[in-house]
């Protein structure tokens, strides 16, 4: 049986480990993330204030999985995730944010210094920090894959995308500050993930050329179908030394360079009504 002295403790207890959380909402936007979201959710339960997942119409279980390792779900339709990134940073409650993707983990040495940076009460609005990129389980050291730095973190209310196309940066009002311990991201830890990114990515790009009334002339289709990624995959594994990452460094320049010519051709099927 519990006595008064009890619950008091217990009191003082949970009130003690609320304020120990930093106050940050961690925001993640995700789709048919369910193998990989738990991943992302664990190691930021307990550490931010909240974490907020925008479900975005999902088939598979990533809601039911993003809230049983305690997050906060809302359901959204699956538009542009910049756009739903932004409305997910409206929903944020604390006083900074951390973007987060799903297939994406912040580790323990990027969490002590974030808690130091924010402690010390910092006159920057946003920090950028190194992202290492991991292939099928292999982190990619070169090729343009190291440090990746990412900006995600921001006080709310002083940092949106612009909203004008995919792959966007974090706008921030105000100084940017950089962070030196690393975040880790996991986009193809199998080549079925792969596989399905490179549909989600080829469609996404042939829509922004569709937006960008590229014309199908001889010079456009020369430039998108063979000297721009012929000069990006070069230039990965050549200049920026990809060939020292083995397999996974040669497939990640092979990949980009697929997925951009591939997106040409379906603008192209589009435009002839195929």
């Amino acid at each position: 049986m519990s006595s008064i002295g009890d619950s008091a403790g217990s009191g003082i207890q949970g009130m003690a480990a609320a304020q120990a959380m930093l106050p940050i909402s961690v925001c993640i936007v995700a789709f048919n993330e369910a193998p990989n979201i738990a991943e992302a959710i664990t190691p930021v339960i307990g550490w931010a204030r909240e974490v907020v997942v925008l479900n975005c119409e999902s088939t598979d279980d990533t809601a039911e999985v993003a809230r049983a390792a305690g997050a906060i779900v809302f359901d959204v339709p699956n538009v542009l995730p910049e756009i739903n990134k932004n409305i997910s940073f409206e929903r944020a409650r604390s006083e900074w944010v951390f973007s987060l993707d799903a297939d994406e983990v912040v580790t323990e040495e990027l969490k002590v210094e974030i808690a130091r940076t924010i402690a010390a009460n910092p006159v920057e609005n946003g920090f950028r920090m190194p992202r290492r990129n991991h292939y099928f389980g292999v982190p990619l050291t070169y090729g343009g894959q190291w440090p990746n730095r990412q900006l995600r973190l921001f006080r709310r209310g002083r940092g949106r995308f612009p909203g004008i196309g995919p792959h966007e940066v974090v706008a921030i009002d105000g100084a940017i500050g950089e962070l030196s311990a690393p975040m880790d991201h996991h986009p193809y830890p199998t080549f079925d993930v792969w596989l399905r990114k490179f549909d989600f990515y080829t469609r996404l790009g042939a829509d922004v050329l569709a937006q960008r009334q590229v014309p199908l002339t001889v010079r456009s289709i020369r430039h998108h179908m063979i000297w721009r990624p012929l000069r990006r995959w070069l230039e990965r594994l050549l200049l920026q030394r990809g060939l020292r990452d083995g397999v996974p460094g040669i497939f990640a320049a092979t990949a980009d360079l697929i997925t951009n010519v591939a997106s040409f051709l379906r603008y192209w099927m589009a435009s002839r009504g195929g």
